[in-house]
């Protein structure tokens, strides 16, 4: 079993087209990039979460099969406009062969996403309802598998946010993996404590003085963390948002962020915003270490994949 990063950038991936910040010029300098975030579970049964416009190139790159099931975390179009993408499973076998595809949200989700997709209904998809606090009911979930939505708040446009924990049967007991997706605060606290792993959003390093994204950042993450204790932490949904000091220019941009009281080291100096893979790595284990966290962190990266027990 395992877990694999499909995507791990925000909504606009990385480096955003035409963005004249230093983080994007680097990243086009040196050749890395972040498609929108999603993951895959490869376990007792096959689950996509959050199927981006990036699906295409994502399934193509790791070469995967039809999912059992998807789980869509919320109504923003970084998080379910790849559906279309999986015609593709359906045009390639014969009609007498298909059975149309599980899709999980909530309803405040649904009543955005159906407009758009109806016409997959039915026949590419199979509308199921997530209900924050209950397991998802209907095959591929039984004892191999569970899936319970953690209700979030990711802001007024996002009615229907959801995290998501999965329990998976392996023989050494459970294993629960939790995805928090976006979100600036977690309506049930204790809906991602005590897990084996958790993939949790750091979308900007410094909480903005005005968070108007209704994302979570690498600051605010910290005390979620540290309440929830879980085995393992990987951080994703990365952006370039971060006010960069030295880079004026480009802070003045519209989608920059001015911290508020900006996340310090020990020595009272705020850390560094990082601009590339290395750089974020580096920051998550020095920031953990000066805050005593005591679990280990990895900055999720494309095409990552983690085994599972």
């Amino acid at each position: 079993m395992e877990l694999i990063f499909l995507g791990t950038g925000g909504a606009w991936g990385l480096p955003e087209h035409r963005c004249p910040c230093a983080t994007c010029r680097h990243l086009r300098e040196i050749g890395e990039s972040r498609t929108r975030t999603s993951l895959w579970l490869e376990g007792p049964a096959r689950l996509l979460i959050d199927p981006g416009p990036d699906l295409r190139a994502q399934l193509m790159r790791e070469d995967l099969p039809r999912p059992d099931a998807v789980l869509i975390s919320h109504e923003h179009g970084d998080h379910y406009l790849g559906l279309d993408e999986l015609l593709c499973f359906r045009r390639n076998v014969p009609p007498s062969d298909w059975q149309p595809i599980p899709v999980y949200a909530t309803a405040p989700a649904w009543e955005q996403i159906e407009p758009r997709f109806g016409y997959l209904l039915g026949s590419l998809l199979d509308k199921r309802l997530a209900v924050p606090g209950q397991e998802l009911e209907g095959a591929p979930f039984g004892p191999e598998l569970a899936a319970r939505p953690v209700k979030t708040f990711h802001g007024a446009m996002a009615k229907g946010s959801v995290g998501y924990v999965l329990t998976l049967a392996t023989p050494q007991g459970p294993f629960r993996l939790g995805y928090t997706s976006d979100l600036v605060r977690a309506e049930e606290p204790e809906g991602f404590a005590g897990l084996d792993l958790l993939v949790c959003q750091s979308h900007f390093v410094h909480e903005p003085k005005v968070n108007r994204a209704n994302h979570l950042s690498l600051q605010n993450a910290l005390p979620l963390i540290a309440a929830w204790q879980p085995g393992r932490v990987y951080l994703a949904h990365l952006s370039c948002q971060d006010y960069l000091p030295g880079d004026e220019a480009a802070n003045a941009m519209l989608k920059k962020y001015a911290p508020g009281d900006p996340l310090k080291g020990p020595d009272g100096a705020p850390y560094p915003v990082p601009q590339d893979q290395a750089s974020w790595q580096s920051l998550a284990e020095r920031v953990f270490a000066d805050h005593s966290l005591a679990v280990p962190v990895r900055v999720a990266f494309d095409g990552l994949r983690v085994p599972l027990p």
